[in-house]
């Protein structure tokens, strides 16, 4: 290479592009800090939706447990009032889950909301079959 072709930057120039290079470094560092702070805000809400649901899985599991109990001893009538209340109770939860995925849930988190919605719209075709 012969000294025509070598490009000279003074040392202000050197200087700025340093600054700037570095200006660009911090800023994508602020950023990953920031996607990285709004990630675990999101795990903190999966985990505390994850410790309701476990709690209600076992209050519910209490509750099933009481009833199977009361059916085994109900008369054929009682049996089939039962089912029919634990039937209209289902969709009318459905419904309750819908709109409030829709209400609620969909503010915070829309991929949640719409989750849930699935989740129902199957579950309550399931139970217009019945």
């Amino acid at each position: 290479m012969s000294e025509d072709n070598i490009i000279y930057i003074p040392e202000t120039e050197i200087e700025q592009l340093r600054k700037s290079f570095n200006d660009v470094i911090l800023a994508l560092a602020a950023k990953f800090d920031s996607k990285l702070e709004d990630l675990d805000k999101t795990m903190e809400s999966y985990e505390k939706q994850l410790a309701v649901l476990a709690t209600g899985f076992a209050e519910q599991a209490v509750f099933i447990e009481a009833l199977i109990a009361q059916v085994n001893f109900a008369s054929d009538q009682e049996r089939e009032s039962f089912h029919k209340n634990v039937s209209q109770a289902r969709k009318k939860m459905f419904e309750i889950m819908k709109e409030g995925a829709n209400g609620i849930v969909a503010d915070d988190n829309p991929r949640l909301a719409s989750a849930i919605e699935d989740v129902v719209d199957s579950k309550s075709a399931d139970t217009s079959s019945q």
